[in-house]
């Protein structure tokens, strides 16, 4: 399994040289839930749900530094995702946004757009690097640009999960998602997406490189993938009429699994999409039908 260094800088003192499946950046929130509240987000579902099924998980995200923070990272690692590249940081009264998330409600703190990511440990190596999550500050954008373009050309795997709200690109121009749709070998993204941006699909899918495989969902319809095997189609196994935080992440996860156990995109092997996506759909749907933490 292919495995290289995939960092720009360290972020935090506790981050040592280590190896991963799977490497997770992007934001980090808490979602408050009607039996209490849990780590939220998609880069931290994805590196929960990749933890839980027996991978070796790291974790680059800002979360604030005061007791919310620190109960985060504690969180995390009790499930074993390693937060070495978690910076804590004072993050000021910003603004709080509050949102319905199925049985509950997810809050956000939305970061002044002058501050960063976290950035990806130089001493952390991994098959996958998966940036969860684009947002309209360009400092933010830039800082995972980066991110992105030095796994790639150590040989990373790069999978960018869009997972844009509605309310953080209200009033922004949605094209500066180009650049780090640009750097993915994979992009995810679904009709949910596509409305919190404002746009189509041709605005991802004419920025993505040649040769990048292109997976678009929607709720809980049919995932397609398209890239140089053709399109694949796969529909889930059932239906289920509940709502859950996460299930995208989990079907998120799932893929950057499959990427990683092969130790390769996969970008002219429809067979290895095709497991990729029904493994996708399994997440999900056990995601759907777990009690909520």
């Amino acid at each position: 399994m292919l495995r290289t260094e995939i960092g720009v800088s360290a972020t935090s003192s506790r981050a040592r040289p280590s190896r991963f499946d799977v490497v997770c950046a992007g934001e980090a929130s808490w979602d408050f839930m009607t039996a209490g509240f849990r780590p939220g987000g998609g880069a931290i579902n994805a590196a929960v749900s990749l933890a839980r099924g027996g991978m070796r998980v790291g974790l680059a995200a800002v979360v604030g530094d005061d007791h919310l923070g620190r109960g985060l990272l504690a969180r995390l690692e009790a499930v074993g995702v390693d937060v070495g590249g978690v910076a804590l940081a004072p993050l000021g009264p910003g603004i709080l946004v509050v949102e319905p998330a199925g049985e509950g409600r997810r809050v956000l703190r939305h970061r002044p757009e002058s501050e960063p990511a976290a950035e990806v440990p130089s001493v952390w190596a991994a098959s996958v690097l998966l940036i969860s999550g684009l947002s309209p500050a360009l400092a933010y954008t830039a800082e995972l640009c980066r991110a992105a373009r030095a796994a790639r050309r150590a040989g990373t795997i790069v999978v960018v999960d869009v997972n844009a709200r509605r309310h953080a690109w209200a009033g922004h121009d949605a094209r500066t998602v180009r650049a780090l749709v640009g750097e993915a070998d994979v992009v995810r993204y679904s009709g949910a997406d596509l409305a919190g941006l404002g746009v189509g699909a041709e605005v991802l899918c004419t920025a993505a490189r040649r040769g990048a495989v292109i997976v678009a969902t929607d709720g809980a319809g049919p995932a397609r993938a398209t890239g140089p095997f053709g399109e694949l189609v796969s529909v889930p196994r059932r239906v289920l009429p509940v709502k859950r935080p996460g299930a995208g992440d989990a079907f998120t996860a799932a893929i950057c699994g499959e990427l990683a156990r092969a130790g390769d995109v996969g970008n002219d092997r429809a067979d290895l999409w095709d497991r990729a996506l029904r493994r996708g759909h399994a997440a999900a749907e056990a995601r759907l039908l777990s009690r909520p933490a």
